[in-house]
């Protein structure tokens, strides 16, 4: 399933389905989990969507892990949907996809902040009030800290990047000195 419409058709589907039962938050709560319990599996995962091993296996193995993940009745059926079209393997990216569309459904962005040391709270909670104003939107900082960006930050919404760490200014100032 490399076709992203196709991804982009069953995050649809699920969230519709989800609206109509106002429990689409909880789906994907769910997908996020289910992902990350994948990713933890490893090995274990890839062979759910290797045709390597007899699809009664494979069913039998998704059927344990999803009778341990305890997920909704709507999103068990969903995955059993997904490995019975051979889109099992495709989830972790229909699951963002999806948590995507719930994110604009709550009038939320999400953004990843990098900064060279840690903030303090007055600065996170200034730095969320100008990043909400910018997007038009409630923001979500998620904060990382990378000491080699040596001062400033970046702000990563979506697909923009806002770079202004010290050694960006100084990776530009060294360009332009370096053209002379």
């Amino acid at each position: 399933m490399k076709n992203r419409t196709v991804i982009n058709r069953y995050a649809h589907a699920l969230l519709n389905i989800g609206l109509d039962d106002g429990r689409y938050v909880k789906y994907g709560l769910e997908l996020h989990d289910l992902v990350e319990v994948f990713s933890v599996l490893g090995e274990e995962t890839r062979a759910l969507t290797s045709p390597l091993y007899p699809e009664g296996v494979r069913k039998k193995m998704l059927d344990l892990i999803l009778d341990k993940a305890a997920l909704s009745p709507i999103v068990s059926n969903f995955i059993n949907l997904l490995a019975d079209k051979n889109h099992l393997d495709e989830l972790d990216k229909i699951a963002l996809i999806y948590n995507g569309l719930v994110d604009a459904k709550k009038g939320l962005v999400r953004v990843k902040v990098t900064s060279a040391a840690p903030l303090p709270g007055s600065v996170l909670k200034s730095l969320q009030t100008v990043l909400s104003k910018f997007a038009g939107r409630q923001v979500e900082l998620t904060i990382n800290h990378d000491p080699a960006l040596i001062g400033g930050l970046v702000a990563q919404l979506g697909d923009l990047t806002i770079d202004g760490s010290v050694r960006t200014q100084l990776e530009k100032l060294t360009a332009r000195l370096t053209t002379f």
